[in-house]
C-alpha cells in the first residue's frame, strides 16, 4: 500500500451483530445474510466467509455477477439472487447451488426452458406494495400455483419487500397481511416453500405477523440502524471505519482561499492539512465545509470543497498535528467517534449510501478481535 487510505473492517463486530440479530428473532427463524453491493462496502467474499462460519444458511446478493464472485472466492453456502437473472445464467445457477428470483409466470416459464435437463430453484417475489419487481398481490396465488406445475422448476421460497417499515407502520401492516394471505393460500393449494421471508432490517422490529422462516438484515448486520427511531432496538456496532493519514501541513495567511471555487476563505492564520482521500474514494463532495475528522484527539473541520483525490482540513487548533498522523473519517480514535449516520445527515442522504459508496480504490483491511 503506497497510500495510507483504507477501510478497516471489523469481522468480530459482524459476528457480534449477527448474534444480536439472532437474539431478537424467534429461535426457529433463520437469518438470511444480505451481502449484496459488496456486502454494503465491506467486501462480500470476506463477509460471506464469516457468515458461512457462523452457519448462516442462505446468502442474498443483488445480481448474478455477485453470485459468481462468491463462488469463485470459494463460498459454498446457498446463494439467492434477489434481482433479475438472464436465462443464460440458469445453467450456472443449477450447477452451483444458486437460487434465482422470479416475479411472474412468464419469467418462470423462461427459466424452466433454460434449465434443460436440470431443475432451477426459485424464490417467488410478491409485490405487496413496494411497486417495483414482484407479481402483484391480486394475481400472485394464481401465478405462483401455475408456475409450480412447470417442469424443471422448484419453487423453494416466497418473499416480499417492505416499502417503509421504518416509518409507516400502518402501510407495513397492510403489506404484511397481503403477504400472509398469499402464503396461506399457496400452502392451502399444496405448495410448501421451505423459506418464506419478508422482514428487512427495520421489519424485524416493526412487523407483527406469525413467525416466518427467515429475515433479511442488511444494514443492521453491518452495525447501523435502519432508522434513528430503531437505534436502540438491537445492540449492534458499526463494522466499517475509514482511515487515512495527514500528508501535508501548511501555513496559510488570513484571507487565503482553500480548494476549488474558493468556498472557504481563512478568517485567521491557518494550519491547513491535506489528507489523501476524495470523492473518487467515496467521500462525498456534499460534505465540503460540513464534515470533520479526528486528529490527535481533536475534531478538525473539513474546509473547502472535497476534491477527487484530496480533502483539506483545518488543524490550527491541533498544534501538534504533523504529516503522518492518523486521521479517522468514520469510526473511533482517541476517544472520539464519527459515524456514517452523522455523515449521512450532513450529506442529506442515508448511511447506506455512505458505506456502500466507499470505492474499490480504497483497500479493505480486515481485523478480527477473536482468536
Amino acid at each position: 500500500m503506497y497510500r495510507p487510505t483504507m477501510a478497516e473492517i471489523d469481522l468480530a463486530a459482524i459476528r457480534d451483530n449477527l448474534g444480536a440479530i439472532r437474539a431478537c428473532i424467534p429461535a426457529w427463524t433463520q437469518v438470511i445474510g444480505v451481502v449484496k453491493a459488496d456486502a454494503y462496502g465491506h467486501g462480500a467474499a470476506r463477509v460471506a466467509a464469516v457468515l458461512e462460519q457462523e452457519h448462516v444458511p442462505l446468502l442474498a446478493v443483488a445480481t448474478p455477477d455477485e453470485a459468481v464472485e462468491l463462488r469463485e472466492a470459494g463460498v459454498m453456502t446457498e446463494i439467492l439472487v434477489l434481482g433479475h437473472s438472464p436465462p443464460d445464467f440458469v445453467p450456472f445457477a443449477i450447477s452451483n447451488n444458486v437460487t434465482l428470483s422470479t416475479d411472474a409466470h412468464a419469467t418462470t416459464v423462461m427459466y424452466a426452458a433454460a434449465a434443460g435437463a436440470g431443475t432451477v430453484r426459485l424464490h417467488y417475489k410478491v409485490d405487496t406494495g413496494m411497486g417495483r419487481a414482484g407479481v402483484l398481490a391480486d394475481t400472485a396465488t394464481d401465478q405462483i400455483m401455475r408456475s409450480s406445475a412447470l417442469p424443471n422448476v422448484d419453487i423453494v421460497g416466497l418473499y416480499s419487500h417492505l416499502a417503509s417499515a421504518e416509518s409507516d407502520l400502518d402501510f407495513t401492516a397492510r403489506q404484511t397481511k397481503r403477504f400472509a394471505d398469499i402464503v396461506r393460500d399457496v400452502r392451502a393449494g399444496g405448495l410448501q416453500p421451505a423459506m418464506v421471508h419478508l422482514a428487512n432490517s427495520a421489519g424485524i422490529f416493526t412487523i407483527h405477523a406469525p413467525p416466518l422462516d427467515g429475515v433479511r438484515p442488511g444494514i443492521l448486520l453491518y452495525g447501523l440502524p435502519p432508522a434513528a427511531s430503531l437505534a436502540q432496538a438491537c445492540a449492534v456496532q458499526p463494522s466499517l471505519s475509514l482511515r487515512t493519514r495527514l500528508e501535508v501541513v501548511k501555513a496559510l495567511p488570513t484571507g487565503h482561499g482553500i480548494g476549488y471555487g474558493r468556498t472557504f476563505i481563512t478568517g485567521r492564520p491557518t494550519r491547513m492539512g491535506l489528507i489523501p482521500i476524495g470523492y473518487a474514494d467515496g467521500y462525498p463532495r456534499s460534505l465540503s465545509n460540513k464534515a470533520r475528522v479526528i486528529v490527535r484527539g481533536h475534531f478538525a473541520p473539513v474546509v473547502g470543497r472535497v476534491s477527487m483525490d484530496v480533502v483539506a482540513i483545518d488543524v490550527t487548533d491541533v498544534p501538534a498535528a504533523v504529516p503522518g498522523d492518523p486521521v479517522t473519517l468514520i469510526g473511533q480514535q482517541d476517544g472520539l467517534r464519527i459515524t456514517a449516520v452523522q455523515l449521512a445527515e450532513l450529506a442529506d442522504t442515508i448511511a447506506y449510501e455512505i458505506i456502500t459508496g466507499v470505492s474499490k480504490r480504497v483497500p479493505r483491511i480486515y481485523v478480527d478481535r477473536r482468536p
